[in-house]
């Protein structure tokens, strides 16, 4: 994470910020049952789906607040979500919490039926939002290609202020020497951005995607005034991966040295890995509702919104057979297994190695080793409960205790199933039992060991070995 983020904390701390939206809750509003979306840190972002709920968020956001001098530049509810010949918007709460100096209130807007419904008194505030459409090239945007087409002459300008203008440079990754936008005689209206950069300068209309919305942005920020709430949509969108990062350290220091709060949707990673747990929300849409999901880590919500596994944590086994017992334990114990990856690298001294290898910083993912009973686990390691190797523990627990509710997942009589343990663990290598089992019962390797594992777990395992074993994990799940 950026230094910026220990100067904002260190700043709130010993001065909180005069204005700040702690909370929305949304009920009855587009698939919305009365959740409610914190924002922890100055700088927040809010992820998800396409789909989830993050626009809806920000737009309900803009609208908590009212324009100190102008009405008309107020955002209003009825903007964001209006009745349509598919949709009408009734039993509709939204329910702020807002913080002014020292003071927390709550502030409620209804539509019960025709019309949005507001209290008395609505806080004053600045509110900049900008969404997607900023994104759009400034050729295809409303007004500006008549300026192209005319030979038009500047007449008047406004610069970029230096730090702004080395800020702006940063991003893009390039020194521009100069920005400022520019009016033309054929539209007083509309303002060109036009950079130098080497010795040449240049308009937004022969600029990238990129470099035009976040001059424009930076533009509009420069005389943003203190305490304002700034809103954007996809901030990540057209930048490439550097660019992003420094966009948000940029943000963060403007949302500092102005006392700013910033909301912000992305898909992007890289933006989520230059905040701070506690400036992350994750928004995921089930057929129930929309789940919220605070602190999330970058491959928590990449692990939900791709195909592709990212997981929290790499978890170092034996074997298959070991991977199928943990991860019972794991599910039995609350633990989430889509932010584990398993990955089985053989005996337990290699288990052990990586484990310790694990906890030096400069191992590239967070990674933790898991070896059998019958083996000292190491730093960076833990072991399965016992003394044992995990087949033997199973099926001596598993007959003297479990035996009954095993022949009954299985479809065998426990008499059968009595027999075929003893004939299997008859043989001398322990680990070659449940292959035995299988072909004495009739069962698939996999099925019959997995189910093992199931109702050892259930009716074997004592709560203070599974709680052991899954602290360890817990602890290194954010």
């Amino acid at each position: 994470m950026h230094d910026e983020v220990e100067r904002i904390r260190s700043k709130r701390a010993q001065n909180p910020w005069p204005k700040y939206l702690t909370s929305v809750q949304i009920d009855g509003l587009r698939g919305w049952t009365g959740q409610e979306v914190r924002f922890e840190f100055p700088v927040t972002v809010v992820c998800g789906e396409n789909g989830s709920g993050k626009s809806t968020v920000l737009k309900t956001a803009a609208a908590a607040y009212r324009h100190p001098t102008d009405p008309s530049l107020s955002y209003y509810p009825s903007t964001f979500f209006p009745d349509t010949p598919w949709e009408n918007v009734s039993n509709v709460t939204l329910t702020y919490r807002l913080r002014e100096g020292n003071n927390d209130r709550p502030f409620v807007v209804r539509k019960l039926a025709a019309r949005w419904r507001f209290q008395r008194n609505k806080p004053l505030r600045h509110v900049i939002l900008q969404d997607v459409s900023r994104t759009l090239p400034i050729e295809a945007t409303v007004g500006y290609a008549y300026i192209a087409k005319r030979r038009a002459q500047e007449v008047s300008a406004q610069s970029l202020s230096a730090e702004l203008t080395t800020y702006y440079s940063s991003i893009m990754g390039r020194t521009y020497d100069t920005a400022r936008f520019a009016l033309s005689n054929v539209d007083r209206r509309r303002k060109v951005g036009v950079v130098q950069f080497g010795g040449l300068e240049f308009s937004q209309f022969h600029q990238g995607a990129g470099e035009d919305a976040t001059l424009d942005l930076i533009s509009l920020l420069q005389n943003v005034p203190d305490t304002a709430l700034v809103i954007l949509d996809e901030a990540e969108a057209s930048l490439h991966p550097r660019a992003q990062r420094r966009l948000i350290h940029f943000l963060l220091w403007l949302a500092r040295t102005k006392q700013l709060q910033v909301i912000l949707s992305t898909h992007s990673p890289y933006v989520l890995e230059e905040l701070p747990s506690e400036a992350r929300v994750f928004l995921e849409r089930k057929s129930n509702g929309i789940d919220v999901i605070y602190g999330v880590t970058p491959d928590f919500a990449l692990n939900r919104m791709d195909d592709i596994d990212r997981p929290d944590l790499y978890v170092m086994i034996e074997d298959s057979e070991a991977t199928v017992l943990a991860s019972a334990m794991l599910r039995a114990a609350g633990v989430d297994l889509t932010r584990l990856s398993f990955v089985e690298v053989g005996p337990a001294n290699i288990v052990a190695a990586v484990g310790v290898a694990a906890r030096s910083p400069r191992f590239p993912v967070q990674a933790i080793g898991i070896v059998d009973g019958d083996h000292p686990a190491q730093r960076g390691s833990i072991k399965f409960p016992g003394t044992a190797c995990p087949e033997r523990r199973l099926f001596e627990d598993l007959r003297s205790s479990a035996l009954h509710q095993l022949a009954l997942r299985l479809g065998i009589s426990e008499d059968a199933l009595s027999t075929a343990f003893d004939r299997a663990m008859s043989a001398v290598d322990s680990h070659e039992w449940p292959h035995h089992l299988a072909r004495i019962t009739g069962q698939t390797v996999d099925y019959l060991w997995e189910t093992m594992c199931q109702v050892w777990v259930k009716n074997c395992l004592s709560e203070d070995d599974l709680n052991e074993f899954s602290g360890a994990i817990k602890r290194l799940l954010p």
